[in-house]
């Protein structure tokens, strides 16, 4: 396995290319859904409904190149994942999405670490797939354990919103990062040692992963293209 160092960003975006990114992307929507030329009926219908649709903007922040590859999520993926919790339609801010991503995250977590037990004790021989979900157990226990200590980092910056400073955004997906390190772990474990099949459960917890680091990075108006999984 190759050991992946982390390394900080040397120099960050100012936030001001940040937010202006996000904004075309924002005028974008509302431009689509607003030309009647393009929607009829229906159809016009349910493209107005999501002007200023916050978690429609965020997901398509996701599934476009502005926040780079690393934390790329398909729009439609992302919007039924932030929708799964009612507190996703009152949210006011990327901040408050945030708290939801990092919510669900735990619950989605929680549910592949009872399935990763779930098979390791349903083996009946040891091989490469036994040792491929012992390091996965090991890599969720450092999940678990993690959330909610990047969750309280975020707490404290979530009130500054696009004002805090840099490093204080920085140590939130500092944090984060290593939620991708390690389901990402997992992840190549599984690849090569399971049924190739069904491993997109698995990748499924770093798409989780993603989503709440780009909701940091809306939130805060910093980009960090280090992210190190």
């Amino acid at each position: 396995m190759q050991t992946i160092a982390k390394t900080m960003a040397a120099r960050p975006m100012t936030s001001i290319t940040l937010a202006a990114m996000l904004l075309l992307v924002s005028v974008g929507i509302t431009e689509v859904a607003g030309d009647g030329s393009k929607s009829t009926g229906s159809s016009k219908g349910n493209d107005m409904a999501r002007v200023g649709d916050l978690v429609v903007e965020v997901c398509k922040n996701m599934s476009s190149d502005i926040l780079k590859n690393k934390v790329h999520f398909d729009e439609e993926p992302c919007i039924s994942v932030l929708r799964s919790d009612n507190r996703s339609a009152v949210a006011k801010d990327h901040g408050d999405l945030a708290i939801v991503a990092f919510d669900i995250l735990e619950h989605h977590s929680k549910e592949i670490a009872s399935k990763i037990d779930s098979l390791l004790h349903s083996l009946k021989v040891h091989n490469w797939t036994e040792r491929a979900l012992q390091f996965c157990v090991a890599d969720y226990a450092a999940v678990l354990h993690t959330i909610p200590l990047c969750r309280n980092i975020f707490l404290d910056v979530k009130p500054l919103g696009t004002k805090a400073g840099y490093q204080d955004a920085i140590v939130a997906l500092e944090c984060v990062d290593r939620l991708g390190v390690a389901t990402s772990d997992c992840n190549s474990w599984m690849i090569n040692n399971w049924d190739y099949n069904q491993v997109d459960i698995f990748f499924d917890v770093t798409r989780h992963v993603s989503l709440a680091w780009g909701l940091i990075e809306m939130a805060t108006d910093t980009l960090d293209d280090h992210s190190t999984w």
